[in-house]
């Protein structure tokens, strides 16, 4: 034991006393089975006879234990509470804690030595040990074995279900139950009420309460036939399609399910809602547990996936995208570092789900434990890093491969036909090019560049005689210098290099993906057939590698193999793409961009040579890596069509010259030849290089340099390229075009992709800047330590070593997390810990029973779930008898059921449910909080973690989470009484009960909402207790409500006043605009205001914009793209409080989130108020404010006429902090109030359109779609303002005309009269907040059901 505290030691003065001598039998196996593992585990090191004996004792032998220390005893034989040695194991001396610097021995090796040492510590050990026998017992192999004695590690039995006494055991299960009551003298609770086994067997099966209808015919048959009425739920439940929803809510938490990576930024995981919706549908099927976790591991490699043909999905490649659900941070700079710690995530959920154990402790040493080595958790490291990210196609072979073959045969007879034709046309080219008509006049004018195939041309038209001999050398001499530099360039020996036209196995160790890409190098004269248009071939490529040769919906990821950089190196691809191409290169697998991470995004289908200084990175692994638009693993974009093709990749160390394009790549066919005597044989010579590139390409055995000739012909449209020219082609073309047509855009998931496979080297003390010896990729050593025999990642191995027969630990921690959901409680209370700090299993027999009974039964997870929920024991009722409750409080032998607080979620749908509000739409998108789908369907955005979800005990995802924790803290109690959510739905949930006719009294609502909520009649008691609430509520109001119509009679009388002193000014003004022929004004006068049919000016001020990422005024609109474009304004020249934010939109798609379409914001962008579109729910308008502070939703109607063209949208905030909503000119949804309206300082803030807020960038904050007209009015407009806004009012007179045009006696009346109306409006909105507990008596009694325990605990 670590430094057992010399000085104590001396001061203490003893020995060993009394140590037994002679020890029987049984003395000898209870040391040798208890203590001698633990003082070899963890004492011997640094206490033995041989080499290290610290503070003078030894503990490796009795000699050494009698001796004690170098001046003193550590055991007093017999009293255990005076030795030493246990007090320092209890962590009862403040500075003697042992092991040192190392965790509390468990409770039962402390009992164990207490008992020893009670008995008189006997110790058979009367020989020191030699130095080999110390080395062995301290070895690891001999602590592993040691540790393999741990239950969990142990085989799985095949118990016999015990006899039990009388009939009570209705099935196996319960007779493993009742026999542990029998052992112990415990006795049963009685059955639980009908109407509450209900409620449990709704919640526990598919996370819903019963409706009164299921629970009135549940009662009726449980009357008269118990067991039958239990059978007939469960298997109704069990055929729900809310069975799914449920228990996939558990499973995402155990795999910490999340759709953003966190830190800064928080991007989101593409397409993370596809696992949701596959594990739904998988539990839904019954999809055996066993072919689930082969999903979850390697679901991407299995030979005979699990295919849904309805959807046309690969069910199994979605499985591995629990992989992606790692925490990432933003742009580190230690990229390996990132990359060990996101991998230890990804080990610690894999091994904590699906084997209850924690692998990822193992990651700096030997687990302190269990029989984990730190080789087992690097041998899973090796695996998880052969794999990369990405985002993955899932669809089916099938539907990947639709009319691939069809087109590649129609492809070539297109080819043919065009190949015929346009042998035909060269017998006209010299004359064309001699008498040129306009598209060929054209392209002769513009070939200034050398690398033209034109410019010679262009250079020598006019020349004539010895002048052109002279000039055509010249430029002969330039393309044999150029012709010199490719060729030096072709053989110079690069750190790096990939010519996939020229290597024989260009291809070997990339890493390749999609159904664009077939694993070989397109040869030179490869084409695309354009899939619209009259156009029919967009051009004529060289050799390479490309995604988009039969249809540019095919996708592909194309990786380099790794590489470790070199001091200044530079990385250069010759690339081409469009649709949002990525190239980039990757350090140690990093998904995200920013700051040493940069990207290059492809549009305009030309190539260039692309590079990237990489010398940051010296010493780092890194790949290239370039994919289609939706393919990147978190920078995807949602293109439906994207392409790319690469040729040739450098690595170029410092010093060497850049690779870059020469001329002699595109013009070689012209100066094959030798020399021309004038311009007439300069035009044949174009002929006939064209001829021969045209019948090279209809051979398919054309150079480079050739499809580079041939190609610039077809861009510039001097052959013929279009269905009417080519009439031969036309009818395969538009058969193409067909098939191509019908061709899926894909259906993506998040997954990573096999790469390199290879053993990476163990880090000492997890320290990956000290990588020691490699480690081979297998599975944990205790169960099974051959190396995997595959040139693969190792996840197929590891998935059938997980479920191989020898490996006990899968089939107990699923049964167990069953269990636990089922009771609340598992058998192993420790549902992610099967190790030794976890719990040992209340029922160690009954659980391998159901271990072995699962698998029997092929692994079904509803047959399990239906086995147990029909036992006696899942029927009891949650009351335990008073010797129960004295002899196992924590009712760990179940003799009654557990009461326990339903998941948040479940409060939640909850309540969605009763209050009548809940869409079960299944499967689908994600939703904001305040939609009234399930609440497994809510974001889970790790910076904006749903608040209410997160009070009550939603986990946080960052590792498996296999029991929720349960506190009970007061801002549950606050969030429960104050969320506007919950307010809004028992409101819902009251007018539901009082709006119901067949309702006739207050006693018959009252019950019913009692039954909806609570799922029983209401007591007598309570029944009375409610009608005298709503009674005393009602009087009340009665009360409030005459006097708010007291002081809103004063107030019409007010407004009526100043109608009377108004309507005749108005109406003189608007005689005398008649009168004089003036103009109308078309509405309230505006600070700001924008129409794009004029240009970016303010129309009335200084708030000119400024156009900003490629924004810019088409046909009279702001464009926007959704991607980085926007436009700002110049500083506000006077403050605002009170405003109006107006603007006509048009929106590019409807599916958009939170793109912002007029914003007024502090220049920093921190703080704004916004119109915005979609934040929270799906195709709604709000009210965008920083952090949501002044934020509700309207519930206005959802948004389906934007799309087709613009709307008007206005949002108004009021001095008193009201915030309403127009569309086109009409209230959009409710008005509702915040406090704290927030202001905007003059020259501190500034009006963005096109943004949420902030200062650019990507992401949901940018609106995509066109605005026409944009308004900023610095006062709350009324509905009539914002009505003759939209609509314009030739009878319009703004106030500061009116305010004119009285006299003095009519302004001071006007203006006592606004003082009056200002404080009645105060004084009403104090009496309304005075009278806000009693508005709504129904409402109250709604919410108050929602915080009662019953509702929020299950019985």
């Amino acid at each position: 034991m670590h430094q057992l505290f010399k000085c104590l030691l001396l001061s203490f003065g003893f020995t060993a006393v009394g140590l037994l001598a002679n020890p029987t039998a049984e003395q000898v196996e209870f040391f040798e089975k208890n203590i001698r593992p633990a003082l070899a585990e963890h004492c011997y090191e640094c206490h033995n006879s041989s080499d290290k004996a610290k503070g003078g004792l030894a503990l490796d032998w009795r000699g050494g234990l009698f001796k004690g220390s170098d001046s003193g005893q550590v055991i007093v034989a017999g009293k255990p509470d005076e030795s030493l040695l246990l007090r320092s194991i209890r962590h009862e001396e403040k500075d003697i804690k042992m092991p040192k610097d190392g965790p509390k021995l468990s409770p039962i090796i402390i009992q164990n030595f207490e008992s020893w040492i009670a008995m008189g510590a006997p110790d058979p050990r009367v020989k020191k040990p030699s130095r080999e026998e110390i080395a062995k017992a301290i070895s690891w192999e001999t602590i592993r074995e040691q540790r393999k004695k741990w239950w969990s590690f142990q085989p799985v039995r095949s118990p016999v279900p015990p006899r039990v006494k009388d009939d009570w055991a209705q099935t196996d299960i319960d007779k493993f139950i009742q026999a542990e009551w029998e052992t112990e003298g415990l006795s049963p609770a009685g059955n639980a009420e009908p109407h509450a086994l209900i409620r449990r067997l709704s919640f526990v099966l598919t996370g819903l309460p019963p409706t009164p209808e299921e629970t009135a015919a549940f009662v009726q048959v449980a009357e008269g036939d118990r067991r039958a009425a239990v059978v007939n739920a469960v298997e109704r439940l069990l055929a729900s399609p809310h069975f799914g929803e449920r228990w996939a809510r558990h499973w995402m938490d155990w795999v910490r399910y999340a759709e953003s990576l966190g830190s800064e930024g928080d991007p989101a995981i593409p397409n993370a809602n596809q696992y949701r919706n596959y594990l739904i549908r998988a539990i839904n099927a019954d999809v055996p547990y066993d072919q689930l976790l082969r999903e979850h591991i390697a679901g991407d490699l299995l030979p005979k996936p699990r295919l849904n043909m309805k959807l046309g999905l690969n069910e199994s490649a979605i499985g591995p995208a629990h992989y992606r659900f790692v925490l990432q941070g933003f742009a580190p700079t230690d990229a390996l570092d990132e990359l060990v710690r996101t991998t230890e995530n990804q080990i610690d959920v894999v091994s904590k789900a699906f084997l209850g154990l924690t692998v990822s402790c193992a990651r700096c040493h030997n687990h302190k434990f269990d029989p984990i080595s730190q080789e087992d958790y690097h041998a899973f490291y090796s695996i998880m890093t052969s794999c990369r990210p990405a985002t993955v196609n899932i669809d089916t072979s099938a539907r990947q491969e639709t009319n691939k073959a069809k087109l590649a045969e129609l492809k070539t007879r297109i080819r043919a036909a065009l190949a015929e034709q346009w042998l035909t046309k060269t017998g006209t080219i010299s004359e064309q090019i001699l008498q040129p008509s306009a598209e060929w006049k054209k392209a002769i004018e513009s070939a200034k560049d050398f690398k033209s195939p034109l410019h010679a041309w262009n250079q020598l038209r006019l020349t004539k005689g010895e002048n052109f001999t002279v000039d055509w050398k010249k430029l002969s001499n330039t393309f044999s210098k150029s012709k010199k530099a490719l060729d030096e360039q072709h053989a110079r020996k690069y750190a790096k290099r990939w010519q996939f036209g020229q290597d024989t196995d260009p291809l070997n160790e990339w890493v390749l993906d999609g159904n664009g890409l077939d694993g070989t190098v397109a040869k030179a004269g490869a084409f695309r057939v354009l899939p619209s248009g009259d156009r029919i071939v967009e051009n004529i490529l060289p050799a390479a590698v490309y995604s988009h040769l039969l249809s540019d919906k095919h996708v592909g990821v194309l990786g380099s193999p790794s590489f470790r950089v070199e001091p200044g190196q530079s990385l250069f691809v010759r690339v081409i793409g469009g649709g949002d191409v990525m190239a980039r290169y990757v350090v140690q697998n990093y998904t995200r961009n920013g700051t040493v991470y940069p990207v290059t995004r492809l549009n305009d289908g030309k190539w260039r040579w692309q590079s990237w200084s990489i010398k940051y990175w010296e010493g780092d692994d890194v790949h290239l890596e370039v994919t289609t638009a939706g393919e990147q693993a978190i920078l995807a974009r949602n293109k439906s069509k994207s392409w790319f093709g690469v040729s040739d990749v450098i690595v170029v160390q410092k010093g060497q010259p850049a690779p870059r394009e020469e001329p002699a790549e595109f013009v070689a066919p012209l100066f094959a030849k030798g020399d021309l005597g004038n311009a007439k044989r300069l035009a044949k010579r174009y002929a006939g290089a064209l001829r021969q590139c045209i019948r090279a390409w209809k051979r398919s055995k054309m150079t480079d340099e050739q499809a580079n000739f041939l190609g610039y012909f077809v861009r510039e449209g001097l052959l013929p390229n279009t269905l009417e020219e080519l009439p031969k082609a036309a009818n395969l073309v538009k058969e193409y075009r067909r098939l191509e047509a019908e061709v899926p855009v894909p259906q993506r998931a998040p997954g990573v992709i096999e790469a390199e496979a290879r053993d990476r080297p163990l880090f000492v003390r997890g320290n990956h800047k000290q990588p020691a010896q490699t480690v081979p990729r297998r599975f944990l050593e205790a169960i099974n330590a051959k190396p995997f025999a595959t040139k693969n990642s190792g996840r197929l191995e590891l998935a059938e070593a997980m479920l191989h027969a020898d490996n006990p630990l899968t089939a107990r921690v699923i049964v167990n997390r069953v269990w636990h959901h089922v009771f609340g409680r598992g058998l192993v209370a420790t549902p992610d810990n099967f190790g030794k700090l976890g719990e040992k299993p209340s029922h160690p027999e009954l659980l391998d029973y159901l271990a072995k009974r699962f698998v029997a039964e092929a692994w079904s997870i509803k047959k399990l779930i239906r086995e147990i929920a029909l036992t006696g024991t899942f029927q009891l009722a949650a009351t335990p008898t008073a010797k129960a409750r004295e002899m196992d409080p924590d009712n760990r032998l179940l003799t009654s059921a557990h009461v326990r607080r339903l998941e948040a979620e479940a409060i939640r749908d909850a309540m969605l449910q009763v209050s009548g509000s809940l869409d079960r739409s299944p499967l689908g998108d994600s939703d904001n909080s305040d939609s009234n789908r399930r609440s497994l369907y809510v974001r889970i955005i790790r910076n904006r973690l749903d608040p209410f979800l997160t009070v009550m005990d939603a986990p946080v995802p960052t590792s498996t989470k296999g029991r929720r924790d349960v506190t009970n803290v007061p801002a549950q109690s606050l969030t429960m009484m104050n969320d506007p959510f919950i307010v809004s739905l028992a409101e819902r949930l009251a007018r539901r009960v009082r709006d119901d006719e067949s309702l006739k009294t207050v006693e018959a609502q009252i019950s019913q909402m009692f039954q909806l909520a609570l799922n029983r009649q209401a007591a007598v008691d309570e029944l009375a207790g409610a009608k005298a609430f709503i009674g005393d509520a009602a009087e009340r109001q009665k009360s409030v409500q005459s006097q708010l119509t007291e002081m809103q009679r004063q107030l019409a009388d007010s407004k009526a006043e100043v109608t009377a002193i108004l309507e005749p000014v108005r109406e003189q003004l608007l005689a005398k605009r008649k009168k004089d022929g003036q103009p109308a004004v078309g509405g309230p006068e505006p600070i700001a205001a924008w129409n794009f049919g004029k240009g970016t000016e303010d129309q009335l001020g200084q708030l000119d914009l400024s156009l900003i990422g490629g924004a810019k005024i088409v046909d009279g609109a702001l464009l926007l793209d959704g991607k980085s474009a926007f436009a700002r304004s110049t500083p506000l020249a006077k403050s605002l409080r009170a405003k109006t934010l107006e603007a006509w939109v048009q929106l590019s798609n409807l599916d958009q989130r939170g793109g912002g379409a007029v914003s007024v914001q502090t220049r920093n962008g921190h703080t704004f108020d916004a119109i915005v579109f979609g934040e929270r729910s799906s195709k709604r308008w709000l009210a965008g404010s920083d952090n949501h502070r002044r934020t509700e939703s309207f519930n206005g109607p959802k948004e389906n006429e934007a799309k087709s063209g613009p709307v008007c949208i206005a949002i108004v905030y009021h001095d008193d902090g009201k915030i309403t909503g127009y569309r086109n000119g009409k209230l959009y949804g409710r008005t509702y109030r915040k406090a704290g309206l927030q202001s905007f300082k003059a020259d501190d803030s500034e009006v963005v359109l096109g943004l949420r807020h902030g200062k650019g960038g990507e992401g949901a904050r940018l609106l995509a779609g066109r605005i026409f007209k944009a308004r900023l009015y610095d006062r709350a407009l009324d509905s009539a303002g914002i009505m003759v806004s939209y609509q314009g009012n030739a009878d319009y007179i703004s106030d500061k005309q009116l305010f004119a045009a009285m006299g003095e006696e009519q302004r001071e009346q006007l203006a006592d009269l606004e003082l009056e109306i200002r404080l009645l409006n105060q004084d009403l909105a104090a009496l309304e907040k005075t009278g806000a507990t009693v508005q709504d008596s129904w409402r109250d009694l709604a919410q108050a059901m929602f915080n009662l325990k019953e509702f929020i605990y299950l019985q």
